[in-house]
């Protein structure tokens, strides 16, 4: 058992490495980006807002783009052998506004200069050619100049918890950016306006170390490759432990986000696990013995009907059935419907056990809630594990040895038939990390559900990838618990 644990932790860097990749690069294939909001209309529908030049100065929309990474490609950046014809081709339609003969749209048009915008970083010594060759026209050398401003602009750091080489780096960062800012081209700039910003733009270059310093060649071309892409960035964090800010809040961490909800979504998800377990066992084995019998029949339709019920009929049916204008029975409390606790004004007053019973009180719902679906399906699934363990022979011989019932049913059929729901209830584990949108939404907890939900509608990636990688990480644990239990049950079973 020992080596299997070995292997099997062995292999599970290898196997988050896969799921973390195959993840990421879904959700960078999904339309859109984080620079897409969601705001809600007076009518309750979702609308989206892109947070282009109508409504963000143009330099903190691809700065904002770049915080997220999306000014580097996927995988493979091959970006710094473009050469000048695709360079050239790409200007022709930047000055043109068309494409293959055709008007491009608006959207079309946006995103071939976004496009262009995130590649200006390793075409810069084009691009400052482009801008001194006096013989190109305003518009074309305007475009050069605004694409290397774009190529040496920097995002500097961020985060709540910067050190004093970080704050120094944004400082030198801040001057440059400044620097390239005053040298944009406008429209209602001159020709000599124009000289006078290039020639700006030559100093700042010539400071930077000129074409050298951004030509990349041999292996700085193989590092970029390999190494200046989305994903090998997001993953060098990742192995920092450093899962990013939210989008909204560069002074919030996803972690520090994610510790605060934890508490409500590991109640709310482990403490149903274990009762639905304990539970479907009582249930399960009550339907095996008492096969085609009347409780057996009484049971199966009961959590069928259970099963058929939806969540979002079953929680605003106990608050409105259960809890309003109702009392805890022999008292005069009111039955909580809303929060994971009473009022911290209230709450902070209270003793531990005063607090326990005050939590327990509120969250009885919505563990009800969470609880009759799974309890339904997991009591069938535990009603055929013991049914196929009570017709095997060894059943049959330890009733022949005289053994009481009770016994036979709790030490052999029991842990042999456990091992069914101990597998499909340890690999649920990842679940933990989505928490219940319904539920949390209906009885106003904040847990990872709703965090999770306002985050995809944000298109906050830090968040959505960390949901991705903590429910994935749980889940490949959940494997192996379920590996240690399957021993523990049964001793026949060997993973040597």
């Amino acid at each position: 058992m020992t080596h299997y644990l070995i292997r099997r932790f062995l292999l599970l860097p290898l196997t988050l490495f896969a799921i973390i990749l195959v993840n990421f690069v879904i959700l960078n294939l999904v339309p859109g980006d984080p620079v897409n909001t969601a705001d809600r209309s007076s009518t309750g529908d979702l609308t989206r807002n892109s947070d282009s030049e109508g409504s963000m100065e143009e330099n903190h929309h691809l700065l904002f783009r770049e915080h997220y990474g999306l000014t580097l490609p996927i995988i493979l950046n091959n970006w710094p052998a473009i050469t000048r014809e695709k360079v050239d081709a790409a200007f022709e339609q930047l000055l043109t506004k068309t494409k293959n003969g055709k008007e491009m749209s608006v959207q079309d048009y946006h995103e071939l200069r976004v496009r262009w915008g995130d590649r200006a970083r390793y075409i810069m010594p084009i691009l400052f050619e482009k801008a001194n060759n006096p013989s190109l026209s305003f518009e074309e050398r305007k475009i050069a100049v605004n694409l290397f401003i774009r190529g040496g602009t920097q995002m500097g750091f961020v985060g709540p918890t910067l050190n004093p080489r970080q704050k120094q780096l944004n400082r030198a960062i801040a001057l440059s950016n400044q620097q390239l800012a005053e040298s944009r081209v406008s429209d209602w700039d001159s020709e000599h306006s124009l000289k006078s910003k290039i020639a700006n733009l030559a100093s700042w270059y010539a400071a930077k170390g000129g074409d050298s310093a951004f030509t990349k060649q041999g292996v700085p071309r193989l590092r970029a490759l390999l190494l200046e892409t989305r994903f090998s960035r997001y993953l060098s964090r990742v192995l920092a432990l450093n899962f990013g800010t939210l989008r909204n809040d560069s002074n919030k961490t996803v972690i520090s986000e994610v510790i605060k909800r934890i508490k409500y979504s590991l109640t709310l998800a482990v403490v149903p696990m274990i009762i639905t377990f304990a539970l479907c066992q009582i249930f399960g084995m009550i339907m095996a013995v008492k096969h085609n019998q009347w409780p057996d029949i009484s049971l199966n339709i009961l959590f069928l009907i259970l099963f058929a019920v939806p969540i979002f009929v079953v929680a605003p049916f106990l608050i409105e059935k259960v809890a309003l204008h109702h009392t805890i029975p022999f008292t005069n409390i009111p039955i909580p419907f809303s929060g994971f606790h009473s009022s911290y004004a209230v709450y902070d007053k209270l003793t531990s056990g005063e607090r326990l019973a005050d939590t327990l009180l509120h969250i009885m719902l919505p563990l009800t809630a969470i609880m009759y679906g799974t309890l339904a399906i997991q009591s069938r699934l535990s009603r055929t594990a013991f049914l196929e363990v009570l017709r095997q022979d060894w059943v049959k011989t330890a009733h022949a040895k005289g053994l009481p019932l009770k016994m036979v049913l709790i030490k052999h059929v029991g842990r042999n038939g456990a091992i069914t729901i101990v597998t499909s209830l340890a690999t649920s584990l990842g679940v933990i990390m989505g928490g219940s949108l319904i539920v949390e939404t209906v009885f106003e907890i904040n847990g990872f559900g709703r965090f999770f939900y306002e985050a995809i509608l944000n298109r906050d990636y830090n968040v959505v990838l960390f949901s991705a990688f903590a429910s994935s990480l749980l889940t490949l644990v959940g494997y192996i618990i379920a590996d240690v239990a399957y021993t523990l049950l049964d001793p026949r079973v060997n993973f040597a």
